[in-house]
């Protein structure tokens, strides 16, 4: 072991520069490896955290879509109580927006923005909910409600939640319209992020629409008693329910495990279902794999290197007695001292970064103790690793004859060559591949960021206020807010634009077929304050949301998809509306939807609470957020306000997306740079076994340009093939990840073009600066050697 570590120590003085620049690459490959690794176990991981999650399936109807998992209460209730196989079910109402809440202590109010969900209170037996403290049956009682610690701590403080009242400023259409004060009776530990179970308020849902069919709101989970009664129970509601009383005759259920909703989720909502891409996850997890192989090709070229180096000294240990083996357990055993070294390295890395949290586009917590499987298995690879890359290099450096030991000449050998070349070949593929793909999702990101949305979000302010505020407080509000002279006019509307993939959403009838649509209840000064342009009828006017039938205007898509007409018409259930306009096309979800159907509506009622504040040109923002500021303030000193740009709400849509091009690019980043690495320690080991030859070279006449052009061109040509071998596999890459999005950026040419370009030049630029010193050499010198 001695001798072990003597050569090694030996290897790294004589190499700092090549041995240095391996352990510093094995270090981040090994990082960024357990850093993917973790985040792939986190999403593949996602739902079992609960102890029932074998048994938890949610319930769907065969037709994909929002509409297959959103489903009437009534039907949900048949469901629940239509097989002994079923041990609990829950409804859980997603789609109430956030809540705004008191906390009063020592007479000083505190408000909170919360997400509450309404359920059965067999919730907790479904999903296990982990109690800190409380009752878990608290919820039969329907002013009891059920918190998460870490919204417990925040209310309350360290002292116990239990017993203390949370007051709900603002209207929960799922509860009994009298209930506004809500005691604590259960804390439970919160849930992690990858689990469709949110940390939200939970309480009891009342009774008063239990028998309605027709309105789609709410999901349904089950627990089952054996994970195999699914298919029994779904066969036997479907045989048994008339599937007319929901309005679809040809429909059936079907239950989707809960761990199978990630990567599978039929409502393709986001807002709905958290969800992820199988086919990403695949990306990752041979994004990790390859940056090891180019760390461990970098690794075998550098033991490789050292065979000129080390066969007399290997010789003369074999004429002191030492065994093949021996000298190749020893080698080996380098070889794994320093992968180990470096996962140690990797590992202090990763929990530095985990305490600093700068890693924004990875979701899945990077501790050290919660991931030791991961750094276990890194720590079998890194071994293998080291095993692996040496075992060649020992197998050959013990096999020379004794001439060409003393030529010295494995250094010009072809087979010699021909392998690293291969080997640093395969690193160009990756490299190459990597930069075709992030560029590409750099430019789907900048595609869907700067995608004509319809209307104008430039100079444009977004603040959602509570309903209480809303209906009591607009236009004391938006009065305020214009007697500053910046603020040109403040809109309202029901929803968020351009932040969600599906909005409340309705259907209406045309010549026998079904059609639906988004509807989006706004002032009527909505669609001029949002640059929305109306290209057929008239915008809304200020008598229109004072009758009692609602004016209605929808967009150019619904005009052609469903076939309408101004006029009268039928929006919902024999309900009439006047359809007074159409707008130009307009785009309020992501780009992963494709065309939607949008109605915007004005009636008698107060129901926005999302105000839009358009600024005038050349305003001071500072001074414009200031008077917003105050007014809110004025309004409610208690509501804790937050004021968006609109850009910002865009960004948030697609953060998703933001994370998977960071990811990619800063992992293709790592992947060049090892690559580029490979390419340096070939180049010292050329420039260092072809001194002679450049030494000739030189004195029959060659120029230093043109000795550099020779190593340039051998390394060009191999770039070229290389380029050629990537560009199908990022091709093919590229287009399946685009499949995801309705609207997509253009596969263009010039993105492979660049991506050779840069590889290339990295290239040429390392070839040149390293075999510089050699061509500037005296002659004379290296014929001597």
């Amino acid at each position: 072991m001695k001798n072990i570590f003597r050569n090694l120590i030996s290897i790294l003085r004589r190499y700092k520069m090549a041995g240095i620049l391996n352990i510093l690459g094995l270090s981040v490959a090994f990082t960024a490896f357990m850093i993917i690794m973790m985040q792939v176990k986190y999403e593949r991981e996602f739902d079992r955290c609960h102890s029932t999650s074998e048994r938890v399936f949610r319930v769907n109807l065969s037709e994909p879509g929002i509409f297959s998992t959103i489903l009437p209460r009534g039907f949900v209730e048949e469901i629940i109580k239509s097989s002994p196989h079923i041990e609990a079910g829950t409804i859980a109402n997603t789609v109430i927006d956030d809540v705004y809440f008191t906390v009063t202590k020592d007479d000083e109010k505190t408000g909170y923005v919360e997400r509450i969900i309404t359920c059965h209170p067999e919730i907790v037996k479904v999903f296990d909910f982990p109690m800190v403290e409380g009752d878990p049956n608290c919820l039969k009682d329907p002013e009891k409600v059920i918190i998460p610690k870490s919204m417990a701590n925040k209310m309350f403080g360290e002292k116990s939640a239990i017993g203390k009242i949370i007051h709900a400023e603002e209207y929960i259409w799922t509860k009994e319209s009298k209930l506004n004060d809500f005691v604590v009776g259960a804390v439970y530990q919160d849930f992690p992020s990858n689990t469709q179970v949110g940390n939200a308020i939970y309480t009891a849902i009342d009774n008063s629409d239990i028998s309605d069919f027709g309105r789609s709101n709410f999901i349904c989970f089950l627990l089952l008693d054996d994970a195999a009664s699914a298919d029994d129970i779904a066969e036997n509601f479907n045989a048994n329910f008339d599937f007319n009383i929901i309005g679809r005759p040809d429909e059936k259920i079907k239950l989707t495990a809960l761990t199978d909703i990630y990567y599978n989720d039929e409502s393709g909502d986001l807002s709905i279902a958290k969800a992820g891409n199988p086919n990403l996850t695949r990306l990752l997890i041979g994004i990790a794999f390859l940056i090891l192989i180019v760390a461990a090709i970098n690794y075998t070229n550098f033991s490789t290197s050292q065979i000129p180096v080390r066969v007399k000294s290997i010789n003369t240990q074999k004429v002191f007695g030492a065994t093949d083996f021996t000298i190749r357990f020893s080698l080996i055993a380098e070889a794994v001292l320093i992968c180990v070294f470096t996962l140690l390295l990797a590992v202090l890395i990763v929990a530095m970064i985990n305490q600093s949290g700068d890693v924004p586009f990875i979701d899945a917590d990077l501790s050290i103790a919660k991931n030791w499987m991961v750094v276990g298995f890194t720590g079998i690879i890194a071994v293998l690793t080291g095993v692996l890359a040496s075992l060649y290099p020992s197998k050959y450096i013990i096999s020379f004859q004794p001439a060409l030991v003393l030529k010295g000449n494995f250094g010009l050998s072809q087979k010699g060559r021909n392998l690293r070349t291969i080997l640093v070949g395969f690193q160009f593929v990756v490299s190459f591949s990597f930069i075709i793909i992030a560029i590409f999702m750099q430019l789907q990101n900048n595609y869907m960021r700067q995608y004509s949305l319809g209307f104008d979000k430039d100079q444009l302010l977004v603040v959602e206020l509570n309903g209480e505020m809303c209906g009591k407080h607009g236009k004391t509000y938006a009065e305020e807010l214009k007697s500053y002279h910046g603020i040109e006019d403040v809109a309202f509307a029901s929803q968020k634009l351009a932040s969600m993939d599906t909005y409340s959403t309705y259907s209406l009838e045309n010549e026998g077929v079904d059609y639906q649509y988004f509807l989006l209840e706004v002032s009527d000064n909505f669609l001029t304050t949002m640059g929305i342009t109306v290209i057929e009828g008239r915008d809304f006017q200020r008598s229109d949301g004072e009758g009692e039938i609602p004016s209605f205007i929808f967009n150019s898509a619904a005009k052609k998809n469903i076939g309408l007409n101004l006029g009268q018409f039928e929006y919902f259930n024999s309900y009439n509306a006047n359809l007074i306009g159409f707008t130009d096309n307009i785009k309020i979800t992501s780009l992963r939807q494709s065309e939607n159907n949008i109605a915007f509506y004005v009636s008698n009622k107060m129901n926005k609470p999302v105000s839009y504040i358009r600024i005038k040109a050349g305003t001071n923002f500072n001074e414009a957020i200031s008077h917003i500021r105050k007014t809110l303030t004025d309004l409610d000193p208690s509501y804790p306000f937050q004021i968006e740009f609109f850009d910002s709400i865009i960004g948030q849509m697609y953060e998703k997306e933001t994370n998977q091009r960071s990811m990619v690019m800063i992992f293709g980043v790592i992947a060049l740079l090892l690559s580029l690495m490979g390419v340096l320690g070939l180049v010292m080991f050329d420039s260092e076994y072809r001194r002679k030859e450049i030494s000739v070279r030189k004195v029959f006449g060659s120029t230093t340009n043109e000795i550099l052009v020779l190593f340039g061109n051998t390394y060009l040509k191999t770039v070229i093939i290389c380029f050629a071998m990537a560009v199908p596999i990022a091709y093919y890459v590229v287009d399946q990840w685009l499949e995801s999005f309705a609207y997509r950026t253009p596969l263009y040419w010039w993105v492979f073009a660049l991506s050779f370009i840069i590889v290339a030049a990295a290239t040429l630029l390392t070839v040149t600066l390293q075999n510089l010193r050699a061509a500037n050499a005296n002659p004379v010198e290296a014929m001597k050697s």
